[in-house]
């Protein structure tokens, strides 16, 4: 299987909005942005992604395994580094600069989700079982599908994580960290930060 890369500096040309599973009417994705394998990606319509987005939908890594030492070769699978991705991101979608978005199955923002600036989405990850293979060797984990439910909005610097799964108009604070189900409605907060000790001082 090949992939696609559409990775550049200027905006997406009306031939490769045909690369998409669907590209939306008014939908625009602002340069500089990395995309693999539009095909796998559906962007709705009035969606907009602002700059230094990057959107993978994987397909197939097997080119990793050339680069593994040949005495651990034989201890991977190539269909390991296969996958059946999808992204879809619904209609009237906000998302801020610097999105990273990952997918091995299966990633939904379903319609009017708003996504701040710097925010992680992705079902899979790195694997690292193998002691001797370097990770970035390694083929990505399956999928735990992600889906964030309509209307939702997601704080600067979170990270959305594999089996998220929100119900609609959730408010999800800066730097938090989710990867559980949370009902619609719900508003969700990593811990505030608190004085641990002072260096100096009468207290210390």
């Amino acid at each position: 299987m090949n992939n696609i890369l559409i990775e550049k500096d200027t905006p997406l040309t009306t031939e490769e909005k045909k690369l998409f599973a669907y590209f939306g009417e008014g939908a625009k994705i602002r340069p500089p942005f990395r995309i693999l394998n539009p095909h796998r990606i559906s962007i709705g319509d009035k969606t907009s992604i602002r700059e230094g987005a990057f959107i993978h939908a994987y397909q197939d890594l097997t080119e990793l395994i050339q680069y593994i030492d040949p005495r651990w070769r034989g201890d991977v699978k190539p269909e390991d580094y296969l996958y059946d991705s999808e992204i879809i991101i619904g209609n009237e979608v906000q998302i801020g600069r610097y999105l990273l978005l990952s997918s091995t199955r299966s990633v939904i923002l379903e319609n009017n989700v708003l996504l701040s600036e710097r925010i992680f989405v992705g079902d899979n990850n790195h694997t690292f079982s193998h002691p001797e293979i370097p990770i970035i060797q390694q083929p990505n984990k399956p999928g735990k599908p992600v889906r964030i439910g309509k209307g939702s909005w997601i704080g600067a610097g979170a990270a959305v994580l594999a089996g998220t799964q929100l119900g609609q108009n959730c408010v999800v604070g800066a730097n938090s960290v989710i990867d559980s189900e949370f009902p619609s409605h719900s508003v969700i907060g990593p811990e505030k930060a608190k004085l641990l000790f002072r260096r100096h001082g009468e207290e210390s």
